[in-house]
């Protein structure tokens, strides 16, 4: 039986054998262990101390597990400013975002108050709620401008301070750590920490340690800009296909662009069904049209006639039935005994150029962009219901 001296022993004398050891049987489920989502840190925030090396690797490995699992972009950098805020003794940072509105650049807060004990729901500032910054005003204006970090030890001292912010959370601002995310040449957003905890203002160690993890925000917020830009010419493309679709519906399905046309005049009409008539607008007849008559195989035609001479065919009749369940029917060449062109009525509209008239319970009106296209006709049952 070997004990754990003899064990020690041995493997300080192998050093290569431990090595291998170690790789083939515990570093996979050390690393394992590590990326595991449902792991619990243990790095201990209550109290402000300073880290070992392995209290740092946790923290690594505590934000490589949240960007691997979470997919929000403001609980990762919120994990991110939470560590920060402890490695750093920062009272407080906020993350501040850039964004066009109307034309203007402008910064708007995103997360704020970000302390070492926050919590994400108290943090995460909500539309309405936003303080927005210009980039002409401000500490974190001239930041964005300048696209550079700066260190301010005392910030009555610098002339870009503005207060408004302290006076609005009756705060006091003494020193601040502010820092630009870019995306290659663009502006994202700008990381602020505020009032260093256990000195008069930051050192430039925690320039180095802010500079060291902003490339896990960095790393965050241009996955999210990258798809923010996505969302956006995806929006556009579908804008542009639903522009397309309707301009060729448009072009090849005139029963619907009528029915589209007509649906909210029928709905205040309150009627039951109704048709359109479309006129043929041929003026001048082909040969092969005018062949039978020249024959005497068909009698010339002697009936009436638009305004502009064209003579009155409905080619189509375009029936919509709205009571019960709505259907649409399409009559192409329809008989004289069709119940929209049986009284006549249709007829003497295109014959006389009347635009809008009603009789009984039946409304009459014509398209005409230059000359008659088609009649409209509403039918109800109810008795008097139109006006003209």
């Amino acid at each position: 039986m070997v004990d754990a001296a003899a064990a020690e022993q041995f493997l300080d004398a192998n050093p290569a054998f431990a090595k291998q050891y170690y790789d083939t049987f515990l570093k996979p489920k050390i690393i394992s262990d590590l990326l595991d989502s449902n792991r619990e840190p243990v790095l201990d925030i209550r109290t402000f101390h300073d880290l070992t090396m392995v209290d740092e690797s946790e923290i690594l490995f505590d934000l490589v597990r949240d960007i691997q699992d979470n997919l929000q972009t403001e609980r990762s950098v919120f994990k991110l400013m939470k560590h920060l805020s402890f490695m750093m003794r920062a009272d407080r940072m906020s993350l501040f975002m850039y964004r066009q509105r109307n034309g203007v650049a402008e910064l708007a807060t995103r997360l704020f108050n970000v302390h070492k004990d926050a919590v994400y729901d108290e943090c995460l500032v909500q539309p309405e709620s936003e303080i927005v910054y210009p980039l002409d005003m401000g500490i974190v204006g001239h930041v964005a401008t300048s696209k550079k970090m700066v260190n301010i030890p005392d910030v009555s001292q610098n002339p870009h301070f503005s207060n408004f912010v302290d006076e609005l959370t009756e705060y006091k601002t003494k020193n601040i750590l502010a820092i630009p995310i870019m995306n290659g040449k663009d502006m994202v957003a700008v990381m602020m920490a505020v009032n260093k905890l256990d000195g008069p203002c930051f050192t430039a160690k925690d320039e180095e340690t802010l500079n060291k993890y902003l490339n896990f925000a960095n790393l965050v917020l241009r996955v999210y800009h990258l798809s923010y830009l996505h969302n956006c010419e995806t929006r556009r493309g579908q804008v542009l296909l639903w522009s397309a679709s309707k301009v060729f519906e448009e072009l090849t399905d005139i029963e619907r662009q009528f029915h589209k046309a007509l649906y909210t005049v029928r709905a205040f009409l309150n009627c039951d069904r109704y048709s359109v008539g479309l006129l043929d607008m041929t003026k001048t007849k082909e040969f092969f049209d005018m062949w039978p008559i020249l024959m005497g195989e068909a009698p010339p035609y002697d009936g009436p006639k638009t305004p502009d001479g064209r003579e009155i065919i409905f080619y189509k009749v375009i029936d919509y039935i709205l009571h019960g369940k709505e259907d649409i029917k399409v009559i192409p060449s329809p008989p004289d005994d069709h119940w929209a062109l049986v009284s006549g009525l249709p007829t003497y509209v295109a014959e006389t150029g009347l635009c809008n008239f009603k009789l009984n319970s039946t409304l009459f009106c014509c398209y005409k962009p230059s000359n008659f296209h088609a009649i409209i006709q509403f039918l109800s049952k109810e008795v008097d219901i139109y006006c003209v």
